[in-house]
């Protein structure tokens, strides 16, 4: 939810202790929220535009936390870094709307602090009690209802999307803290059941992209694996700032006037990308789009290679309209005038072309979804059917392997043309650290 953030730090801010998270919630608009802000938004499209655009995995992070701009009150919210301008409820009655407008759809939703999900009491929330934690998820309850997944009659692992849909439970609620937070509700998931793995860094991305393209080709395997387990394969494909540029940037924003060229030099450097030197990413979104930069050329070369599959949801920054991930230089939809002008800068420098630039995101992992399922029910003569974690074989209501195999062909063919409209683009730009043939995934 951080393309509606405040300038207001949230009381939970990650890696402070909840008196100086309180101090700083009090002066933060005036003092650094605007620059925390900066560094903590990640998407610049609404929830209903993400879920139009194919997301069906939201990262949910919460806390309780004074309202922006109040100091006797306090309710959840979503946050990161600093806190929405809204309630957590109020995005997720968006997600509801939605929902009952898309009754075919199953969306997922991993509620935490800030996506640690080993973490239970105050240290998920810091300055909650049970009860107000429970009041949330009672909230969560009344938002959705019906549509909750129920543990109780039967476990995700082994119910299929065709029982979701007949259920009509199509919300899978996965909450950390959930002893406490949910009283260990059938109609929530534990939040320790998410196999959250990370993937490679921006820091040494020649590492990091091999890293990425490794965990592709035993993807399969884990998956297998989770599913035995009834835990969920998450694949992180989002990066953050190393402290060097965290540094940097924060000189540059608070004091752009002294030693500018060498802090942008210094920036740079921290991100050891051959011949980037005169631009930092001062913003993590800028930070963002340069990552999805690098993970396309995974993401494309996954897809192609038989020997690699896909997790069972991946969370990435920076998405774009139609489920395309932005790999060009201008911010989408940035929160802070000082992004927008930095684009008009850009431009001028002869990158236009590639302001805009992004890859088929969600096209691609459907088409890998529908490939896995087609090979499935071809193999099988096509009598079993999708679970929620993995796909068994394609149910072809009695028709033949031909006509499957049809089926599977067109559905393909229509996938591959919205590919075609944001392909795997990669051009030199040593300014802003976009490189054609660096580095080599299986190198």
């Amino acid at each position: 939810m951080t393309y509606d953030l405040s300038r207001t730090l949230s009381d939970g801010y990650e890696g402070l202790g909840p008196v100086v998270s309180k101090l700083l919630h009090a002066v933060s608009p005036t003092v650094a929220g605007e620059f925390v802000r900066m560094q903590g938004q990640t998407q610049g499209r609404n929830v209903t535009t993400l879920l139009d655009g194919g997301i069906r995995f939201l990262d949910f992070r919460i806390m309780f936390t004074n309202p922006p701009g109040r100091f006797f009150e306090r309710d959840w919210y979503c946050l990161h870094g600093t806190q929405t301008k809204q309630t957590a409820l109020t995005y997720l009655r968006q997600v509801r709307t939605w929902m009952d407008a898309h009754p075919s759809e199953v969306v997922v939703i991993w509620a935490s602090r800030h996506g640690d999900n080993e973490l239970n009491g105050t240290r998920q929330y810091p300055r909650t009690t049970p009860a107000q934690r429970q009041h949330f998820f009672d909230g969560v309850v009344a938002t959705f209802g019906a549509l909750m997944f129920n543990s109780s009659q039967g476990s995700l692992n082994s119910t299929s999307f065709g029982e979701l849909l007949a259920r009509d439970q199509r919300l899978v609620w996965y909450a950390a803290d959930y002893a406490e937070s949910t009283g260990s509700s059938p109609l929530a998931l534990d939040g320790r059941l998410i196999d959250n793995q990370l993937s490679g860094s921006l820091t040494d991305e020649a590492q990091g992209s091999r890293e990425q393209a490794a965990i592709f080709r035993r993807a399969s395997a884990t998956r297998s694996v989770d599913k035995a387990a009834n835990r969920f394969f998450l694949l992180s494909m989002a990066d953050s700032p190393p402290l060097a540029v965290l540094e940097n940037a924060a000189l540059l924003h608070f004091l752009p006037f002294i030693e500018k060229q060498k802090r942008t030099a210094s920036c740079a450097a921290a991100l050891h990308i051959p011949t980037m030197q005169g631009w930092c990413p001062t913003t993590q979104m800028d930070l963002a789009l340069l990552a999805n930069y690098y993970s396309q050329a995974t993401l494309e070369a996954a897809y192609l290679d038989a020997a690699s599959d896909f997790p069972h949801a991946i969370y990435i920054d920076g998405i774009d309209d139609g489920g395309v991930i932005r790999t060009g230089t201008s911010p989408v939809n940035p929160l802070m005038v000082a992004a927008t002008q930095a684009d008009g800068v850009q431009a001028a420098t002869g990158i236009g072309a590639h302001e805009r630039t992004g890859y088929a995101y969600a096209a691609t992992l459907v088409a890998a979804n529908l490939k896995r399922m087609c090979r499935g029910g071809m193999s099988s003569g096509g009598t079993s059917t999708s679970t929620a974690h993995g796909v068994e074989s394609w149910d072809t209501r009695g028709g033949s392997v031909g006509q499957l195999h049809g089926l599977c062909a067109s559905l393909i063919a229509k996938l591959e043309a919205e590919r075609a409209k944001f392909p795997l683009q990669r051009w030199n730009d040593s300014v802003h650290g976009r490189l054609e043939s660096w580095p080599s995934l299986f190198g």
